[in-house]
């Protein structure tokens, strides 16, 4: 077997892996998202492996296979780059981690490219991605029914919604509904009893879990998912549709059964706009104000918690429970902290996939649509690609393989060199040691915050908190003042006035005013103490924790107990 065929079996087996084991990695973890939740730093690993092989099979085969959307792919990625160099980027280095993200989506996709897979070989591909939502549905619907009040887990038995490895059940219903649907997709061309089978199985049991996820991003993805999918399949063969649309009903009547599914405060919920619609007219207000440049990346969270807090006085918005660090619109998020040109980019990327789409017939585009809407749609509703690395993987593939699909690939001559194999090489290595690490201080981080008696050993052990640094730092401080306070030494509370108003400047969080609230009462600063308390509730009128906030003391602790919730939640 020569290399290029072993590099392609490697491909496989990792991405084999991925979807059966690593994709399903659970570890204790506090919540949150991105690398805060285990077993994204796994799907990274793989990411990065996938990655890896793509550049070396470059070097091997002394040439870049490439299409017109990889060009456009990369002018996106150029666009949202600029944003970064702009005048107002005082906060920029909270985009880094996205922007990376993004860089490697894109690596992802010239990786692909590069092996030529034949159709059979890319559909083996979306097996393992249907093979991935099966695991999950059992998974979940495991969750939802068969785990005892107090399980390894930790899932609460009485929240009613399962969620996954996710741990948020919208992520769960849109990635549902994407394996779903590709499981029809696939329904309709693979002839193997078994795989058919199989397919059909996975569609009952993701419609199962979609409906009991009481997600209307999920019952909307899947909905119009199935309708964009429904001519193609009719044409293609209507006796497969049938089966499909009948294990819908019955995943669909399954849920039904259990009592609380349809319950009437849930459906109650699902009528609510909740603060989404707040969210969006607040979001627009700021595009306007900052149209062309932004407010800076990674200026979102600051400047919508002080522009509504100005809002919020004069009686022109009404006050919201929480802080955001993201408007739950992911078009919104990146105009009101990039301007126009980030949406030059999406618009880019939207418009040249639509593109894609314009060589086939319409039922066929139709249900290419189909397979990226769920995601899609999502992405408008919430953000689960930073929520979920499997996500920005899974659409990665389907748009590869409709592009692939859609355009005949060109190549140009790239003589093997040095530099391309050390990256391909460590790549892999440095993000394998980054994530491992992070592992780890998810696991200290756990452990001292489920702690009744927190032993600040537990956080030097760490060797890598850079992902956890807000949590990290304020537990270290709390420790200090603590301490500080203890033993009479003014000079270490100043020291934790000087690191939180710093930290106060990158993220007004509600919990670091109360600790700075604390150490300037310690430090015998009851005026300034009491300026910070006074802007903290203006900026924060519904929180309770800074309405209740008198005895320094006793708002430090209180701020310790809140802290791993505020961070989780953005508030």
């Amino acid at each position: 077997m020569d290399l290029e065929k072993k590099l392609t079996r490697a491909f496989f087996v990792t991405f084999a892996l991925l979807m059966g084991l690593g994709a399903h990695y659970f570890q204790h973890n506090q919540g949150g998202s991105g690398l805060e939740l285990a077993q994204n730093n796994v799907v990274w690993i793989f990411f990065s492996i996938l990655i890896g092989l793509g550049l070396w099979k470059i070097t091997v085969q002394k040439k870049i296979v490439y299409s017109r959307f990889s060009i456009v792919f990369l002018a996106a990625f150029l666009l949202f780059l600029l944003p970064v160099f702009y005048p107002n980027n005082a906060l920029a280095d909270q985009s880094y981690t996205r922007l990376l993200g993004l860089f490697a989506g894109f690596l992802l996709f010239v990786s692909l490219q590069q092996f030529q897979f034949k159709r059979e070989q890319i559909q083996r591909l979306l097996v393992l991605i249907v093979l991935a939502g099966f695991l999950q549905a059992c998974y979940s619907l495991t969750q939802d029914y068969l785990l005892p009040a107090n399980n390894y887990f930790g899932y609460d038995i009485g929240y009613g919604r399962p969620y996954g490895i996710f741990q948020q059940p919208n992520v769960l219903a849109s990635f549902m509904a994407t394996t779903l649907i590709l499981a029809g997709y696939l329904l309709q061309q693979i002839t193997n009893k078994k795989l058919q089978l199989f397919l059909l199985i996975t569609v009952l049991l993701n419609m199962w879990v979609i409906t009991i996820t009481m997600s209307r991003t999920g019952y909307l993805g899947v909905l119009i998912a199935v309708l964009l999918f429904i001519p193609w399949a009719w044409q293609s063969n209507k006796k497969r549709l049938a089966i499909f649309l009948l294990a819908l009903l019955l995943g669909l009547g399954f849920a039904m059964i259990k009592g609380d599914a349809l319950a009437a405060r849930n459906v109650d919920n699902l009528k609510e706009g909740g603060i989404r619609l707040t969210m969006y007219q607040h979001s627009w207000q700021m595009i306007k104000e900052n149209p062309l440049m932004g407010y800076g990346y990674g200026g979102f969270e600051k400047n919508y918690l002080i522009t509504q807090a100005a809002l919020v006085k004069k009686g022109e918005l009404t006050a919201v429970g929480q802080q955001l660090t993201h408007p739950h619109n992911d078009t919104l998020f990146w105009a009101v902290e990039g301007g126009i040109l980030p949406i030059v980019a999406i618009l880019l990327l939207v418009i040249s996939f639509l593109r894609l789409l314009r060589v086939f017939k319409l039922p066929r585009a139709l249900v290419l649509l189909a397979l990226v809407t769920p995601i899609a749609l999502h992405t408008q509703t919430e953000y689960p690609l930073y929520h979920s690395a499997l996500h920005w993987l899974v659409l990665i593939v389907v748009v590869f393989y409709i592009s692939n699909e859609a355009q005949h690939m060109q190549n140009k001559n790239f003589p093997a060199t040095f530099a391309l194999r050390i990256f391909a090489l460590l790549i892999p290595l440095f993000t394998a040691i980054f994530m491992i690490t992070n592992l780890y201080t998810i696991s200290k981080i756990t452990a001292y915050e489920r702690s009744k008696q927190p032993d600040i050993r537990l956080l030097l052990d760490i060797v890598n908190p850079l992902v956890f640094e807000d949590r990290f730092n304020f537990h270290l401080n709390y420790f200090r003042l603590s301490m500080a306070h203890q033993l009479n030494k003014p000079e270490d509370i100043q020291k934790v006035i000087d690191w939180t108003e710093a930290a106060i400047e990158t993220s007004p969080k509600s919990f670091l005013y109360i600790i700075l609230y604390a150490a300037y009462m310690n430090n015998n600063q009851p005026e300034k103490a009491q300026q910070v308390l006074d802007y903290a509730r203006y900026l924060y009128p519904l929180d309770p924790q800074l309405a209740n906030a008198g005895e320094p003391l006793k708002a430090l602790s209180s701020a310790a107990s809140t802290v791993s919730h505020a961070i989780q939640t953005g508030g």
